[in-house]
Formats: C-alpha cells, sequence, structure tokens
C-alpha cells in the first residue's frame, strides 16, 4: 500500500527539488561559457518549492552552487544546512545545560573559573567554547553572574528612622559644567545632606572641590539652621575619613557611621535623590552657567519641587511638612560660638632658634626669648588652616607673621601682628570668625 512507502524528510525534499532544477546538468558535457547561459535561462523561470503555496525565481549563482555542490559532494550536499543562531553551537544541549547549571549552583564564580575547572573535568574540550561566547551563553539562558555569597545572606529589609534629625545622609554628586571663560569641560562636586526619616535635604551645594573643608562648610551651614543629627551616614570618600570631620562630630555628639565598601545599595536613599536631581535639575542646565548660577538653580529645586512635592516613600506626604512637623521636640540648632569651639584644632610646634615656627608653609613669630626650642600649642581654624590662639603652658603667647623685611629695622621682638586672611571668601568661616571674636 502506498502508505508503506518510506516519506522523504522536508530537506530530503528539498534536495531533491534543487536536483531537479540543475541535475540533468550532470550529465552534459557543457562548453566555456555554455553553463552560465543554461543557469541564467533557469533563473529566470519560476519554480514552487516543497510546501510553499507560491511560486519564485532563484539567481543563477544559486543555481551554480547547487550545480558545483552536486557534482563534486554527491546528491546529498543539496540538502540545506541548518540556519540555527545561538551561542556556544559548538557544544552539545547536554553541555550547554550543565554549564548553565554550573553557573546557577554558583553565581559569583567568573566564567574564566567555569570554563577553566569544565576543561579541567573533561566536561569540554580545550579551545571548544572562549569565555565571552560563555558569557553570552549565560545571559541568553537567564543566569548572568550574581553576587558573592555574603551578599546574597545579607538580608535587606526597609527600614526609616524614627523621627527627623535622628539620622542624616551625607554625600557628593558630580556635575560636569562648561566654563564661561575656557569653553572647556568643568567638574563641580555637589555636597548634599539627606535626613533619612522625612526625606526633606537640609543642605545642598555646589563646590568646585570634594575636600574635608568643603563638606565641614556645608555641614556647619546646616547646623546653624536645624538641630543636629544622632547620626551621619557617609561613603568611604577621602572627605569623610578626615581627622577633623571625627574630632567635629564627637564634640558635637554625632556619631559618624561609614557605609560598607562597595555596597552601594545600603545608600540607596541617598542615590535617589542623586537620579531626582539630576532629572529634574542638573540635566537641564544652560550650557556656559558659572557656579553661583548652579546653586541658585539648587535652591531653588529644593524649595519650588523637591519639598513641596508629594513624596512616594513617605506615602504622599511632602518632605517639607513631615520635617517641620517633627522639629517641635528637639533642641535649639547650634550657636555659631559653639560650631566655632567644635572646629578648633589643636597642633604642636616647635619654636626655632630665631623665635618662628612654620605652619601651613607660612612663617610665624613669637614674642619671648624663654621659648625658644619649645614646644607650643596652635589653635588652628580649620576653614583657613591658619593659627587663631598660641599658648605654652596654658599661657597664651603673643604671636604675628613673620615679615624678615620688616624686621631688618627692629631690635626687639615684634608685637603681635594681625595675620592676614588670605583664602578665598567663605560665608560659614566669615561667621564662625565674627562669632569667636564676639565677647562671651
Amino acid at each position: 500500500m502506498p502508505d508503506s512507502f518510506p516519506q522523504p524528510s522536508k530537506a530530503e525534499e528539498i534536495a531533491l527539488f534543487r536536483l531537479g532544477i540543475v541535475g540533468d546538468l550532470l550529465a552534459r558535457e557543457l562548453s566555456v561559457g555554455e553553463l552560465q547561459d543554461e543557469l541564467m535561462v533557469r533563473a529566470e523561470r519560476r519554480y514552487r518549492p516543497p510546501g510553499s503555496a507560491t511560486t519564485r525565481t532563484f539567481h543563477w549563482k544559486t543555481l551554480q552552487t547547487w550545480y558545483y555542490a552536486a557534482k563534486h559532494r554527491g546528491h546529498a550536499a543539496l540538502t540545506p544546512v541548518s540556519r540555527t543562531r545561538g551561542f556556544a553551537l559548538a557544544l552539545t544541549a547536554e553541555q550547554r545545560e550543565l554549564l548553565v547549571q554550573i553557573r546557577i549552583e554558583h553565581p559569583s564564580a567568573a566564567s574564566d573559573l567555569i570554563l577553566d575547572t569544565a576543561v579541567r573535568q573533561g566536561v569540554i574540550a580545550a579551545g571548544q567554547l572562549s569565555a565571552s561566547t560563555l558569557r553570552r551563553l549565560f545571559a541568553q539562558a537567564g543566569a548572568p553572574r550574581g553576587a558573592g555569597n555574603r551578599a546574597e545572606r545579607r538580608q535587606r529589609r526597609r527600614w526609616e528612622a524614627a523621627r527627623p534629625c535622628a539620622l542624616w545622609h551625607a554625600d557628593v554628586c558630580h556635575l560636569w559644567i562648561r566654563n564661561p571663560v575656557t569653553g572647556l569641560p568643568e567638574k563641580l562636586y555637589v555636597h548634599g545632606l539627606l535626613d533619612d526619616h522625612a526625606r526633606f535635604v537640609p543642605a545642598l551645594e555646589a563646590r568646585a572641590a570634594e575636600r574635608e573643608v568643603d563638606l565641614l562648610s556645608v555641614l556647619c551651614g546646616a547646623l546653624l539652621r536645624y538641630p543636629a543629627p544622632d547620626a551621619l551616614y557617609v561613603d568611604n570618600g577621602s572627605c569623610y575619613r578626615g581627622d577633623v570631620l571625627a574630632l567635629v562630630c564627637a564634640r558635637l555628639d554625632i556619631r559618624l557611621i561609614h557605609a560598607k565598601p562597595y555596597d552601594p545599595a545600603s545608600r540607596g536613599k541617598m542615590e535617589r535623590f542623586w537620579r531626582t536631581l539630576r532629572q529634574r535639575c542638573t540635566d537641564h542646565l544652560a550650557a556656559g552657567i558659572e557656579i553661583h548660577d548652579v546653586n541658585a538653580a539648587l535652591l531653588a529645586f529644593l524649595d519650588a519641587d523637591y519639598h513641596v512635592r508629594p513624596h512616594a516613600s513617605l506615602m504622599g506626604e511632602t518632605p517639607l511638612h513631615r520635617f517641620h512637623q517633627g522639629l517641635r521636640d528637639l533642641p535649639r540648632p547650634q550657636t555659631a560660638r559653639d560650631l566655632a569651639n567644635a572646629l578648633e584644632v589643636t597642633v604642636t610646634r616647635k619654636v626655632a632658634g630665631d623665635g618662628t615656627f612654620s605652619l601651613g608653609g607660612r612663617t610665624f613669630e613669637i614674642r619671648g626669648r624663654h621659648l625658644l626650642h619649645k614646644q607650643i600649642q596652635i589653635v588652628l581654624d580649620p576653614f583657613t588652616d591658619l593659627p587663631l590662639r598660641v599658648s605654652f603652658d596654658g599661657r597664651v603667647v603673643d604671636f604675628g607673621v613673620c615679615d624678615p623685611a620688616v624686621n631688618r629695622h627692629r631690635r626687639r621682638a615684634p608685637e603681635a601682628d594681625e595675620i592676614a586672611n588670605t583664602v578665598p571668601f567663605d560665608p560659614i568661616a566669615a561667621l564662625l570668625d565674627k562669632a569667636r571674636k564676639e565677647p562671651s
């Protein structure tokens, strides 16, 4: 019966179809150029491939490929080649599945390590697969490299401070602008503080550097307006690792907390604020804007947009309302005198034989020959690195800037001179300096 005859496969049907087009040419003796002429004539005819509902033509070069394939390798060469696309096709299905399972079981292992181990254990042959191809195979299978075992064991939970000023986040966001004078790109550093409970921003200021003194200036500006936080949560940047910041926090009873290195998820609230800032403010700054205009834009963003806009994590409440609602039972902000005292740093220097001592690349001189070659205590202003007071065994010592040209005409030790402030103007530093000079 007809049903008992073997039925050709789809690939065999296509091979027979191709042989039917060029097969008779295999038995003919063709002269030079005659083969091309024959193929070009057949290329103008229309054929119906197996399983197709329409007819089509084939280019004469395609027919030429079929002709030479059948002539040199037999009729089996006309069987279509699989057009399967993907990664690691040199591997068997079992090998691919095994490698993917290894990735799932060991998500933190590097692809190079998995490849080397598979070769050593005989799972695949050496050179059969490259590390980049293996990575694409893992990505295609939905098994990319994950975090290490330590991160997997860490369970993260949503948390929030119980009240305003219980915890402040501090961070720096880098911002590129174009210098209006030179036209070259210039980097600015946006220092920001974020209250964890209310998502309120006590301070946000762009500065030209990411130094500890810049952070202290921004922090002092916030402490003069709002109560000091119980804790300050920072990353491991150089400006957060300084001795002065640790000393100031200790004097103001602020706990300084550093985030774990290489764990950006622990700083998610601050990172989310930077994302909002970029999307709604800094990405739309005009070209050639200056730093004071940037700071004006930052303050406008806080006052007119961020602080008065309902916040999703606050169940629709605004940061401004939630922050000020919780300030009633908190202590008053720090006074300028309190901050000035907390920011004083004491260092020691040895007086030279000519009655001078060096500090920050500058030379100062003291009054009193009895202090030659003695160790003196110097109280510094961290904003200017200039000495505020000098003492020896608890007694105040007169000092001044050493001017060798003036000293030529002097026969005695100079009087205490006023120290010239040559640093750029800083409002916070000027305010604290004024508080020091006011009588108690």
